[in-house]
């Protein structure tokens, strides 16, 4: 009966993290865009999934071979595009948010050395709980995207 008990309890446990992970945000699809060597700053992109009841808060973000991390949006400003920083990305509950080139991304700046093609650079994503949630991404050489010449940001 004891031991019957304990099982009983052990796999409720088990069922309660099942449940828990099945609803916890995750990082996909990241990459960070490759410039020529010297650029002190590039850009990262992911996918962003929230299968939760309740909104994800993302107030900050960090990177390996970063100084900072800040999140961007790309808007049309009189005619030229321009980037303007956020201080949070709200994701939705039980929804995606892509960041993605010439929309909302993340700006690497005050690079250590730019990473190379197919390199794996670590990106976290600081939520307003107090959590992180970290992912790899992997640099990718871009020419141009959406007509919009990487480097050609102004703030």
């Amino acid at each position: 009966m004891i031991r019957s008990l304990k099982a009983l309890a052990v796999s409720a446990a088990l069922c309660a993290v099942s449940v828990q992970a099945q609803n916890a945000p995750s990082l996909a699809d990241a990459w960070v865009r490759v410039l020529p060597p010297g650029s002190a700053q590039t850009a990262a992109y992911l996918n962003v999934a929230n299968p939760g009841d309740s909104e994800l808060v993302i107030v900050g973000a960090s990177a390996a071979l970063a100084e900072k991390v800040e999140i961007h949006v790309t808007r049309e400003v009189d005619g030229s595009m321009r980037m303007q920083r956020l201080s949070e990305l709200r994701v939705a509950p039980q929804s995606e948010f892509a960041l993605s080139p010439g929309g909302t991304h993340l700006m690497l700046l005050g690079l250590s050395r730019m990473p190379g093609a197919g390199e794996d650079v670590e990106i976290c994503l600081e939520l307003a709980s107090g959590e992180e949630l970290c992912t790899v991404a992997v640099g990718r050489r871009v020419t141009s995207v959406h007509g919009f010449a990487p480097g050609a940001h102004s703030h």
